[in-house]
C-alpha cells in the first residue's frame, strides 16, 4: 500500500523553500535540521521526483514545486484556521503574514489597520513591481498582493479598490500642468521619466502608445516612485505615473493623458487557494472597509483636452 503524504512533509518542504535552508525551516517549526532533511527525503522518494534543487550553498524550488507551492501553503493556513478554532482562540491569530505592493499609497491604510487589528501577527511588506508581483504570489511567496493592472489576472482572487489613470506628473510651473488632460500629441512632445520595465505603469503605457502610434522620449529609467519625482522636481523630465503614487504631492500636478485605453484599476489579489483561509479573509475585510478612504478621488476623469 503506498504510503500517504504527510501535513509535517509538506510544512517541511514549504519553510525550506521559503528560507532556502534546511536549519532555518528546522528553527521555524520547532525540529531538527536531520529531521526536515529526512522529511522531504522521503516526500521525494514517495513520488519519485525532485522537490528542491540543492545547487551549492543555494536551495530554490523545482519547477514542480513552484506549480504546487501556493496550494501547499493554503493548507497550511487552513490547518491553523482549524487549531484556532478547536482552540477556542479565534481572535488571536498569530503567525507570519507576507504582503507584496505596487503602490504604498494605497497599500500602508490597510497594514496599518490590519496591525493594529491583529497585534500577534508577523507582518511583512514588501514593494514590487506588478509584472513581478504575480508569479511570486503563485509561487506562495506571499499572501495578498495590490497591484495595477487593467483587468483581475485569471490565476487570482481579488478586487478592485480604486480606478486608475495614467498621466504625468509635472511641476506645478510646467506650462502643461494646467491642463485638465493632455494629449498623445502633447506627450510626444515631452522627455519622459518611467519605471523599470517591469512596471505595471509603465507596461499600460507603452501599450497604449503603440496603438495610438505615438514615438515616446524615454529619457530615464528608474527603480521607485520616490526618485522618478525627484527628478521630476529638478525638470528632468515628466513622470508617467498613476496619481495615487504621490498622492500629498504639494508642488507637482498629475495630469491625465486622453485615452480610454489607459484605464486601470488598482487591484487586492491572492492565489485562489489561499482566499478563505482566516488571514487572507481578514485581510480583505480590512481592504474592503477602507475602500471608499482608499479611493484616490484626483484620479477621476477631467473634461478638456491639451
Amino acid at each position: 500500500m503506498k504510503a500517504k503524504l504527510s501535513f509535517k512533509q509538506l510544512h517541511a518542504l514549504e519553510a525550506v523553500a521559503r528560507h532556502g535552508s534546511f536549519t532555518q525551516a528546522a528553527r521555524e517549526i520547532g525540529v531538527s535540521q536531520p529531521t526536515v532533511s529526512n522529511l522531504i527525503y522521503a516526500l521525494e522518494k514517495q513520488y519519485k521526483c525532485r522537490l528542491l534543487d540543492r545547487t551549492g550553498s543555494s536551495i530554490t524550488p523545482t519547477p514542480q514545486l513552484a506549480e504546487i507551492r501556493g496550494h501547499i501553503k493554503a493548507l497550511i493556513s487552513l490547518n491553523d484556521v482549524i487549531d484556532l478554532h478547536l482552540s477556542a482562540e479565534q481572535d488571536l491569530l498569530s503567525g507570519q503574514f507576507h504582503v507584496a505592493y505596487t503602490s504604498s499609497a494605497l497599500a500602508m491604510p490597510v497594514l496599518a489597520e490590519f496591525v493594529q487589528a491583529y497585534p500577534a501577527l508577523d507582518v511583512s511588506a514588501t514593494a514590487m513591481h506588478s509584472l513581478d508581483l504575480q508569479p511570486k504570489l503563485l509561487s506562495g511567496g506571499f499572501d495578498v498582493g495590490f497591484m495595477t493592472t487593467a483587468r483581475l489576472p485569471r490565476d487570482l482572487a481579488g478586487f478592485a479598490i480604486a480606478d486608475a489613470q495614467i498621466g504625468l506628473w509635472l511641476p506645478k510651473e510646467h506650462p502643461q500642468a494646467r491642463h485638465a488632460s493632455l494629449s498623445w500629441n502633447v506627450v510626444a512632445t515631452l522627455p519622459l521619466i518611467q519605471r523599470q520595465p517591469q512596471s505595471g505603469a509603465r507596461n499600460l503605457f507603452e501599450t497604449a502608445a503603440q496603438l495610438a502610434q505615438v514615438p515616446l522620449q524615454t529619457r530615464l529609467s528608474l527603480d521607485t516612485v520616490d526618485a522618478v519625482m525627484t527628478l521630476v522636481r529638478q525638470g528632468v523630465g515628466a513622470g508617467v505615473g498613476f496619481a495615487a503614487e504621490c498622492p500629498n504631492a504639494r508642488d507637482l500636478v498629475f495630469v491625465p493623458i486622453h485615452d480610454p485605453v489607459l484605464a486601470a484599476k488598482h487591484y487586492l489579489v491572492c492565489p485562489k487557494p489561499m482566499r478563505e483561509t482566516a488571514m487572507v479573509a481578514r485581510f480583505f475585510d480590512t481592504a474592503e472597509a477602507n475602500k471608499a478612504e482608499t479611493h484616490i478621488a484626483s484620479e477621476r476623469p477631467r473634461a478638456t483636452t491639451g
